[in-house]
């Protein structure tokens, strides 16, 4: 079953990693096309809190939910509904319903993302910071490879919308080979033992108040910190990602594929990133990960703002950025499944709502400031936010000195 469940994992991130980058591969043509329109920076920007606002809802229902009717029924169903999101919203112009439609493709996302989340650190125990920067490596394979797919066609003349469309494909195909291999595993149990370790059908706990929970783990300091390294981490992550390609047309002077191009270079980076902490964050403790992690972003993020009048200088700077980023969020789901290990759909959807939160308030100030002092200021002010990720880390470390967490759990 570990197999089963981890090759569905695999792929479907593999195909989150496309589909999460369409938003800043596409970023330019959306900003030319309703700026014809006669819509400001600041109100194009309202498309990362209305994706937010859609991810905040579908993290929160994911994370009860696949506590509660198992984590493979959560993926598949998903799948469907953001096959049918994307659909729908590839053939919407007037921006209000744009926004709106928006809100759906992120719900759907955020749920897919927190089930497999979820999944993968059930299907894991003994190793799940392994298994989730693998799992996240993956992603940033697929977040690598489609801006440049995205950037070509669109060069090509295919219109942009087609981009978002040709995903919802993607999904519908994904989804329907979920689902039948769910309905598989159910005609023959004896090839699977539960579909999670807090499958509703056999966990009385599953009646427990989840969101209750979730306010506890919250007032906890080492899970707070985690909450707040995740939102620091998507905020500094989205605002770059989300406005780079802008950025370096606008700002640097470079061609719309060579700044589309910033978006891979980024990920190339975080893959890598994170294969390198699946290969040390065992031995080394989650903690350590993160501060390492911590000092490089503080250390590479300021090469990316002020260098951008030497394309070398940007192009290293976007690569160490994606590198030092890379396993942050892998390693805050890691630690969070390990202090609470028979709620990991609680642990990854209140975690992804922290992420959720730095792809809407960062990204929004972005655009803001930027349309008063520039782009370069604007993500320059995002730097306040990596500051106390070291702090917090060095926290996590005494936390993780007085309960160790690098070995398993009891029970794993």
């Amino acid at each position: 079953m570990d197999r089963h469940l981890n090759t569905l994992g695999l792929v479907g991130y593999l195909f989150i990693g496309t589909a999460a980058v369409l938003i800043p591969a596409v970023m330019p043509f959306i900003t030319e096309e309703y700026a014809e329109m006669g819509l400001t920076l600041a109100a194009i920007g309202l498309i990362f809190p209305a994706r937010s606002a859609g991810g905040i809802l579908g993290n929160l229902l994911a994370g009860i939910g696949s506590d509660r009717i198992g984590r493979r029924r959560m993926v598949w169903l998903s799948a469907l509904f953001l096959a049918g999101a994307m659909a729908v919203t590839a053939l919407i112009a007037p921006w209000p319903i744009f926004l709106a439609a928006f809100v759906l493709i992120s719900a759907a996302q955020a749920s897919l993302s927190t089930g497999i989340n979820a999944m993968i650190a059930d299907a894991n125990r003994g190793a799940r910071a392994r298994a989730l920067n693998t799992l996240h490596g993956v992603y940033g394979v697929g977040a690598a490879i489609s801006p440049l797919i995205i950037g070509y066609i669109i060069d090509q003349g295919v219109p942009w919308r087609w981009a978002i469309g040709g995903t919802g494909i993607i999904w519908l195909i994904y989804g329907v080979a979920a689902a039948l291999l769910y309905d598989s595993d159910r005609a023959h149990p004896t090839a699977v033992t539960t579909d999670s370790a807090t499958d509703s059908a056999t966990d009385p706990r599953a009646d427990a108040p989840v969101k209750t929970r979730a306010l506890d783990m919250l007032r906890q300091g080492a899970f707070l910190s985690l909450f707040l390294i995740a939102f620091i981490y998507n905020g500094v992550a989205y605002s770059l990602l989300g406005w780079i390609a802008v950025f370096m047309e606008s700002t640097a002077g470079f061609s719309t594929f060579l700044s589309i191009a910033m978006i891979s270079i980024f990920y190339i980076a975080l893959t890598i990133g994170r294969f390198i902490c699946a290969g040390v964050s065992e031995r080394v403790g989650y903690a350590t990960t993160l501060l390492v992690l911590s000092a490089g972003i503080t250390l590479t993020y300021p090469l990316v703002v002020l260098g951008i009048h030497s394309l070398w200088v940007t192009v290293v700077g976007v690569f160490l950025t994606g590198l030092s980023l890379s396993g942050l969020f892998p390693m805050v789901l890691a630690y969070g499944a390990r202090l609470y290990p028979e709620q990991t759909g609680t642990v990854s959807g209140t975690l992804n709502v922290a992420m959720t939160l730095g792809a809407m308030i960062p990204p929004l100030w972005t655009g803001i400031l930027a349309e008063t002092w520039g782009l370069q200021f604007a993500l320059g002010v995002n730097y306040i936010l990596v500051l106390p990720m070291i702090f917090l880390a060095l926290y996590l470390g005494r936390v993780e000195q007085r309960t160790p967490i690098t070995q398993p759990a009891p029970g794993d």
